[in-house]
């Protein structure tokens, strides 16, 4: 009896164990993200909203139907915050009332975005994004991201510097990106694609300017353009290509 009692605990544990296996993982447009991580992303005070990307991948056997919480770690008064799994959620909204069913294997790297808008404040706030199986609450994977709203001028360089949004976007043969970097500090705009390989690198001058960046020769598809600056990348935006 002893012996039955152990194997069927023994059996109970391994099914659990393998249940609770986590089967999820998350990367950005600059690679792998460890779990709980924290990831930086800048702008100023009087910008539309700050964004960040994250891709969710499923590394199981089978298919995970996936959902996502925001927890709001600190944040600026005045300031106000979202995020889009799919469908784009009001401020009020802390769990995605839906799940996105990822496929074995797959990695889902269109779906997920959080946005910042900054309201015409200064200062940091802090956003945790946990993503889970909505089958096993246990199978879950989070990071972090730290939204910087500063002024020109202030705080460290990344916050000196800035990168427009591309245009057009979509883009056929080429697209328009206007930055400026302080005049001290050398730079490049660098795309990647949906696996984080670098794709192109268009190099910078100091001071303020406008770089066309060709098209032409990338594939149909999503691609992630990033401004680096003195080794740091930052301001991470979404580029689609169609010819």
């Amino acid at each position: 009896m002893k012996k039955l009692f152990l194997f069927i605990y023994l059996v109970g544990i391994a099914g659990y164990v393998g249940y609770s296996q986590m089967s999820l993982t998350l990367s950005d447009s600059t690679g792998a993200l460890p779990p709980n991580t924290t990831i930086h992303k800048h702008g100023t005070p009087q910008a539309d909203e700050i964004l960040a990307y994250i891709f969710v991948k499923n590394t199981s056997a089978v298919a995970v139907p996936v959902m996502v919480k925001k927890v709001v770690l600190d944040t600026v008064p005045g300031s106000y915050n979202m995020f889009c799994w799919g469908l784009c959620f009001s401020p009020a909204v802390y769990v995605s009332p839906n799940p996105i069913t990822v496929n074995p294997g797959r990695t889902d790297s269109t779906d997920f975005s959080g946005h910042f808008v900054p309201n015409n404040t200064t200062g940091s706030s802090s956003m945790r994004y946990v993503f889970f199986s909505r089958a096993n609450p246990l199978d879950s994977v989070c990071v972090n991201v730290s939204y910087g709203a500063y002024p020109l001028g202030v705080a460290t360089l990344a916050e000196n510097s800035r990168m427009s949004s591309a245009f057009p976007n979509p883009a056929n043969n080429s697209t328009t990106i206007s930055y400026s970097l302080p005049v001290s500090s050398s730079g490049s705009i660098i795309i990647r694609n949906l696996l984080g390989v670098v794709v192109k690198e268009v190099e910078l001058q100091a001071g303020s300017g406008k770089v066309s960046v060709s098209t032409s020769d990338l594939p149909e598809g999503v691609y992630f353009y990033s401004l680096n600056m003195d080794g740091k990348t930052d301001n991470t935006k979404k580029l689609i290509i169609r010819h």
